[in-house]
């Protein structure tokens, strides 16, 4: 594997795909990197549909699909997580259906 560190992060990447690329925190202050790969509107919510990255080749990526939420007040839009794993599923064949046609 070549070694294409990113100057930014340290990690090994090619720094021209890292324009996906997001930091989730969690309520317990944890961090999560993650490659944002599409949205996908299921039922009339959207949701975002992203892909973990992890340096160490023995864990696999992870899919994480969470709910795109407006607050109008600060004109912002928010990730939520997505807890129910029927609409979790949904939303990965719905995002699995919208690649292959785009193929």
């Amino acid at each position: 594997m070549p070694d294409n560190k990113c100057n930014e992060c340290g990690h090994q990447h090619d720094c021209d795909e890292m324009d996906n690329v997001i930091e989730l925190t969690g309520e317990n202050g944890e961090t999560l990197e993650v490659e944002f790969l599409a949205t996908v509107k299921v039922d009339e919510q959207e949701y975002a549909v992203m892909q973990t990255l992890d340096d160490d080749e023995e864990d696999e990526a992870e899919i994480v699909i969470m709910r795109l939420e407006y607050d109008e007040d600060e004109d912002e839009y928010y990730l939520i997580a997505e807890e129910d794993e029927e609409v979790q599923q949904r939303v990965f064949d719905a995002f699995k259906k919208a690649a292959f046609e785009e193929e």
